[in-house]
């Protein structure tokens, strides 16, 4: 980025976090360049993309979760990959206003207001009367208060047929992965994730290095319920452990 456009985005930016968030929604989206962040769906991660299309193919989802919907980027990929309702939690005012505008043309997409956990609870509600299965993508960690543990919680405890994937995870024995780190308890590695909920649920990471990634070339990890990953076979993962 050359020096004045750099100086012209923080200027942008100055001015768009005095204005209300509705305004500075409205602003964002007369700009072209912010509907791409990190290069596009999934931090611009094309063996992501893959791997996400050969999930949604491998089962039928009747719901999708995203926490962490940000500028919406990732959520049109879920509607055109899935056939399924799709349910994006966003905290931010700002961001929420903007994708809620962005995302409007999808039938398929509902764009939610509020804490991820919240969220979720509510979408949990009728889970025991349809029996439905889950795809989430959690990529809500970003503040202080890290909702991941307690989203994981609400999931295992709910879907008995589930599938999740986790964003900025740090991929073992492959450090060009960039992971997320809150520091102490607040890593996002095997040793953060709730194991005493996800008790028999497998735990998967992408097959492909780091070297043949693209885009931000951020870690993930998938969790499958018991139900899923003793019949799914993904191409684009390999099997870690048995939680």
């Amino acid at each position: 980025m050359t020096k004045p456009k750099r100086n012209f985005e923080n200027r942008y930016e100055l001015i768009a976090r005095r204005l209300p968030p509705r305004v500075a929604a409205r602003l964002d989206l007369r700009r072209p360049s912010l509907r791409f962040p990190w290069g596009g769906p999934l931090n611009g991660q094309e063996r992501r993309c893959e791997l996400l299309q050969e999930l949604a193919t491998s089962t039928h989802f009747d719901l999708v979760i995203e926490t962490g919907t940000y500028r919406g980027t990732s959520t049109e990929l879920f509607a055109a990959l899935f056939d399924a309702p799709i349910i994006s939690a966003e905290l931010d005012p700002r961001m929420y206003h903007y994708s809620k505008r962005r995302l409007s043309p999808w039938p398929s997409i509902t764009v939610q207001h509020g804490d991820s956990r919240a969220v979720l609870e509510r979408s949990a509600e009728n889970v025991s009367e349809s029996n439905e299965t889950l795809f989430a993508y959690l990529d809500a960690h970003w503040q202080s208060d890290l909702p991941l543990a307690g989203e994981l919680e609400i999931i295992a405890s709910n879907w008995k047929s589930a599938i999740v994937m986790i964003d900025d995870f740090q991929v073992p024995d492959d450090e060009g992965y960039r992971f997320d780190d809150y520091g102490e308890g607040k890593a996002l590695t095997r040793e953060y994730l709730p194991t005493s909920v996800l008790s028999g649920w497998s735990l998967y990471y992408p097959i492909a290095s780091s070297s043949e990634e693209t885009g931000a070339m951020r870690g993930c990890c998938v969790l499958m319920s018991p139900e899923l990953s003793s019949t799914l076979k993904v191409p684009s993962l390999r099997f870690a452990e048995v939680l």
